[in-house]
């Protein structure tokens, strides 16, 4: 495990936390979940049905020091 990483990865919940229904409430985002982005470091990923480049405008690409990756992920569904 990388030093350091239990702290970053309560900041990193306490960050989605903080702003995961205000990203919900954008049209097209599905959900807002906690992950490695596209360098392998952890990060938040928000899911999104389409347009991702839209709601980019509306999403930074980092938070307080967290990067933030917008996956298109079309309608998500429970089973």
């Amino acid at each position: 495990m990388v030093q350091g990483m239990p702290d970053l990865m309560e900041k990193i919940k306490k960050i989605k936390k903080k702003h995961q229904q205000e990203w919900l409430q954008i049209d097209g985002v599905v959900a807002v979940g906690i992950g490695n982005l596209s360098d392998g470091t952890p990060g938040i990923i928000v899911s999104v049905k389409k347009n991702a480049r839209e709601i980019r405008r509306q999403i930074p690409e980092t938070i307080e020091g967290v990067g933030v990756k917008i996956q298109e992920t079309g309608e998500l569904k429970a089973l």
